[in-house]
């Protein structure tokens, strides 16, 4: 098994590309890809056919996947503010790979998206690249949640395209101008993931006792901002600023638990107060019963909460060789105050596998076992050794 990671800054991609391939298969020691995957920032608009030909005539992988990106990140650094071309590339003897692409069937009442992949091992993952213009979030993560329940979804929303129908998604076939292009996981290699919301939880959870769709009016019988207050009057100077400024809302995935840890919210922005109507705005639907806790994002809680899902990813059982990262373009330099934040963090857990991606237009990973689009997410395709020994040859 084997992966690799290159990049170049070069602007003429007709320049570069024959050079970066000829690194990549040298990475790879001469063999064919199993998977390639491609990201070019939009400084390479035009060349996106270019790109495509000239993987598919000197690499000649089995499965190609790519999209456009307002930045990518190589295996060292992200590369924000200028272009860039980043290749990742893996060899997977045993491997079952199996290409799909996700097209929206226009013509009945309400879109429909059509391609979901058939005949599906239940031990598979699926990594997608969706166009953010015609591809409906909702129902890409709600119609892999009801196939293929408890399976990994992960990937990302290009953030490069330049509009509508310019989706400029590479595959196999052909560029793409519109849907999702992605790829089934299986057999020796085993698809993971790492999702870092970058929240951190303050106060304790309340349960929703009064809601109308995406407005939470009462929370324990009390009125919402009335329990926010009593929030905010507990926790320290650092985070009663944060509450004012950067407040989001997690929401208990799996109301089963007895127990709730980070990991088991799903975080979800805050729209807006009503001090009248004594109601709080979400960009998610929510209903009583459920259980909630106030979330505060700063740049320090996404540096604690990557570092902690990655070295517990890095412990976990079989090989790592490779990763993806899908990293919001509202992260990087600007949120952090320094460059290459999340590509260093991913190699501080998971060592020196190979590593690529780009900052998305909304990340996709799973919270609880089910997938959901997210906003200001580090979410990280790791591909590994397949402990379970499903699958493996022999």
């Amino acid at each position: 098994m084997k992966c690799a990671s290159v990049s170049t800054t070069n602007p003429d991609a007709a320049a570069a590309l024959d050079g970066l391939l000829n690194r990549l298969l040298d990475a790879l020691d001469g063999e064919r890809p199993d998977l390639l995957v491609a990201f070019f920032t939009s400084h390479h608009s035009e060349d996106a056919a270019l790109i495509r030909e000239r993987i598919l005539g000197l690499a000649d992988p089995k499965v190609l996947l790519g999209c456009p990106a307002a930045s990518v990140i190589s295996d060292e650094a992200e590369l924000e503010g200028q272009a860039g071309i980043t290749l990742w590339g893996a060899v997977f003897p045993g491997a079952k790979l199996q290409p799909f692409q996700l097209g929206v069937d226009d013509g009945s009442e309400a879109p429909k998206l059509e391609g979901f992949p058939e005949e599906v091992p239940t031990e598979a993952g699926f990594l997608v690249l969706v166009d953010p213009y015609s591809t409906p979030a909702n129902d890409l993560v709600g119609g892999f949640a009801s196939r293929y329940p408890g399976q990994v979804l992960t990937g990302g929303f290009a953030s490069g395209a330049p509009g509508p129908g310019q989706a400029q998604l590479l595959c196999n076939d052909g560029v793409l101008d519109e849907g999702t292009v992605g790829v089934v996981v299986s057999g020796a290699v085993q698809l993971d993931t790492i999702v870092s919301q970058g929240c951190r939880p303050v106060g304790h959870h309340f349960v929703i006792t009064k809601a109308d769709r995406n407005l939470i009016h009462a929370l324990g019988g009390k009125p919402v901002l009335e329990q926010l207050q009593t929030v905010a009057n507990e926790v320290d100077n650092v985070d009663r600023g944060l509450i004012q400024t950067a407040l989001h809302v997690g929401r208990v995935v799996d109301e089963r638990k007895s127990n709730y840890e980070r990991g088991d919210f799903l975080v979800r922005n805050v729209l807006g107060i009503d001090p009248k109507k004594s109601a709080l705005a979400i960009n998610d639907y929510v209903k009583p019963g459920q259980t909630i806790q106030f979330m505060v994002r700063d740049a320090r809680a996404a540096s604690e909460e990557l570092e902690e899902l990655s070295a517990a990813q890095g412990k976990k059982a079989g090989a790592t060789y490779g990763a993806l990262l899908f990293s919001c373009n509202g992260r990087g330099t600007r949120f952090f105050g320094k460059p290459n934040h999340d590509i260093e963090g991913l190699h501080k857990g998971l060592g020196d596998a190979p590593a690529a991606g780009f900052h998305c237009a909304g990340e996709i990973g799973p919270v609880g076992g089910v997938p959901f689009v997210h906003g200001f997410t580090a979410s990280i395709a790791v591909f590994k050794e397949r402990a379970d020994g499903m699958g493996l040859p022999g």
